[in-house]
């Protein structure tokens, strides 16, 4: 069984490694087991676990009350809050999910193109990609499907992204402002950023895309070498925005970005800044880009 560290935990989590300490310490949540040197390490259940303790507290339900479920209580809970959520408010992701449980990427392409041919990629990405990932990211933390599957569907869908953003990439030059992307923690929404990148082009921006994650500092490294007007930043992290929004509010005005986009926010917050520009899913991604465009 595959292992993982607190930090692991809370990058594909999001929840901060000090607040998963606490509800270990007030709640016991989780039990990791240590090492000689008395280092926390936890199986993979356990990362299901924190999963869905992410995805509860995240639509307003309060630890205390998650604390009190038994495993079954929280799988059964996150089943209910997802369906009242739309994630699968058409039939068709069903249809798509079974195509691609049995790891044939022919019969999974298959079922996808029509889709994409039918509505291009960005309204079939809103449409039926996205809350495919959706669904399949929480039927694999409930235990209804096999992590190989969930990861088979989301390289599938990242791979026909980046073959759409080279079709742009080679019919025709970028005419429009530079933008930089950074990735500040890895998390599941790592496929939207691809997705935002070929939004951007498709808009004839000109994209800087790094890759990989990179601390917010590199923001300044990036500009020195290649000067833009915009920034999208993706993290999904619970208090990341409330923490860093005046950090990078800052280096916007230093560097004279006219907009930034937090991009995939995961909290409600009154933030007010003029340069700041807050999103919470790809659909609200597309708009703020189309308003700035």
């Amino acid at each position: 069984m595959n292992v993982f560290s607190i930090k692991d935990l809370e990058n594909l989590s999001g929840i901060r490694s000090h607040t998963i300490r606490i509800w270990e310490k007030r709640y016991r949540i989780l039990e990791p087991d240590r090492t000689e040197s008395n280092i926390r390490f936890y199986n993979e259940n356990e990362l299901r676990k924190i999963l869905n303790i992410a995805y509860l507290n995240r639509n307003g339900v309060k630890i205390s009350r998650i604390a009190k479920f038994t495993d079954d209580e929280l799988s059964g809970q996150v089943v209910k809050t997802s369906s009242s959520d739309n994630v699968d408010k058409d039939s068709r992701t069903g249809e798509l999910l079974m195509s691609a449980i049995r790891f044939s990427d022919e019969q999974f392409r298959g079922s996808l193109n029509p889709y994409i041919e039918k509505h291009g990629l960005e309204k079939a990405y809103i449409t039926y990609l996205y809350p495919l990932l959706v669904k399949a990211r929480i039927l694999w933390q409930t235990g209804s499907l096999a992590r190989a599957q969930e990861q088979f569907i989301r390289n599938t869908i990242a791979s026909l992204i980046i073959e759409e953003n080279n079709r742009i990439i080679t019919t025709a030059a970028p005419k429009g402002p530079a933008v930089a992307m950074i990735n500040t923690s890895d998390n599941q929404n790592d496929i939207n950023f691809l997705f935002y990148r070929y939004i951007l082009r498709k808009r004839n921006f000109e994209v800087i895309f790094p890759g990989g994650i990179l601390p917010a500092s590199e923001v300044i490294e990036i500009h020195k070498i290649k000067p833009f007007g915009f920034l999208v930043v993706n993290s999904n992290s619970f208090d990341y925005l409330r923490k860093m929004s005046g950090h990078f509010s800052d280096i916007g005005k230093s560097l004279m970005i006219k907009r930034i986009i937090f991009a995939d926010a995961q909290e409600n917050t009154s933030i007010r800044n003029n340069n700041l520009i807050i999103t919470s899913g790809p659909d609200g991604f597309i708009k703020a880009v189309d308003k700035i465009a």
